[in-house]
């Protein structure tokens, strides 16, 4: 028993020590791995050093430290022919990546400078993207997808602190686009790019969105009309099942209304709730891209609109931003699909 008991006080120092080596852009020297029975013990460790750690831009350094450290035992399970201890290690990074710049965000509102996190994270991600694409090579195809996930958490990151040291004016030397390397295969690079992309915008769509109102509050507050909003309900969904009937009831096929919980959990949203939100944004924002560009321009004579509108229906195509990505299509396609094409009168 006391042999355990220095055993922990041991990793507890260990883990206050490595977390000055954490913070260049190199990753630190890791301590124990995935693969030691006793690795639970650093896990104790870290945990206590990060609930004694106090204050927001504090923990969002502690946690940007915790992830270099993640990433180093990925990159040493891997060398010494371990891949499968990768997985949970890979979330562990995701996770902490996450909350240092949550946490970094919790403190600029409180009026506290982020820039030297921000920086931090800027120069960091771009090194876990190198050693990420080291690993990538290495691992079997049943482990990629975890190296993914991690990328695509490591691309997002360095959108953020890119975000907030442009507004800063204080990006200096640190790339304003992350580039994945090449040493991942070219689809990859692409998904990975893509997907960060669209959760970004996702996020960013939840921004200043009171989320404890109702669907119809939240409808008219984005802009949706009177007509479509009245269609919503007034209470907040508590289940998929519930999105899913009311997807159903209000019209929509049945194999699109039972995927919609799948698509959520795609982009990382969990809740029924906040599924719907999502949802309901993209729709209403599909409505007034379609309304916008179905506007004919105001100094054409009535024979010259009716042209073009003959002209649009037959090859005109419209933009219009769905959870999965821009998507193109003719008004006569959507007119098909059954979307309604409202135009706006001079």
């Amino acid at each position: 028993m006391k042999a355990i008991s220095l055993l922990i006080i041991s990793v507890f120092l260990f883990s206050l020590g490595t977390g000055v080596l954490a913070q260049e852009t190199e990753l630190p020297s890791p301590g124990l791995l995935p693969d030691s029975p006793f690795y639970f013990l650093e896990t104790i460790a870290e945990e206590i050093v990060t609930f004694f750690t106090f204050g927001d831009l504090k923990k969002a350094e502690r946690y940007a430290i915790l992830a270099a450290e993640r990433l180093a035992e990925v990159q040493a399970v891997v060398e010494k022919g371990k891949p499968e201890f990768a997985e949970k290690t890979l979330a562990r990074y995701e996770n902490q990546l996450n909350n240092s710049i949550a946490r970094a965000k919790k403190a600029q509102v409180k009026g506290q400078s982020i820039e030297k996190v921000m920086i931090r994270v800027g120069q960091a991600t771009s090194k876990h993207l190198e050693v990420l694409a080291q690993v990538y090579e290495k691992v079997p195809e049943q482990a990629k997808p975890a190296i993914e996930k991690a990328m695509k958490a490591s691309v997002k990151g360095h959108e953020k602190a890119v975000e907030v040291l442009k507004a800063q004016d204080a990006l200096g030397e640190i790339p304003e686009e992350v580039s994945l390397p090449v040493e991942v295969p070219e689809e990859v690079r692409e998904r990975i790019q893509t997907r960060a992309q669209q959760e970004l915008e996702i996020e960013k769509a939840f921004e200043g969105i009171d989320t404890s109102k109702s669907p119809r509050d939240i409808c008219a507050e984005q802009g949706g009309t009177p007509e479509m909003c009245e269609q919503f309900p007034l209470e907040k969904f508590k289940t998929f099942k519930q999105i899913e009937t009311f997807c159903i009831e209000s019209g929509g096929p049945s194999e699109i209304c039972s995927s919609l919980e799948a698509r959520c959990r795609e982009f990382g949203v969990t809740t029924a709730n906040e599924c719907f939100i999502m949802l309901s944004v993209f729709s209403i924002k599909t409505y007034q891209s379609v309304e916008l560009k179905a506007v004919p321009a105001p100094s054409l004579s009535e024979e010259e609109m009716e042209e073009r509108r003959k002209r649009r229906e037959e090859s005109e195509t419209i933009e219009f931003q769905t959870p999965e990505g821009i998507i193109k299509k003719t008004i006569e396609e959507l007119r098909l699909e059954g979307v309604e094409i409202r135009r706006m009168e001079e």
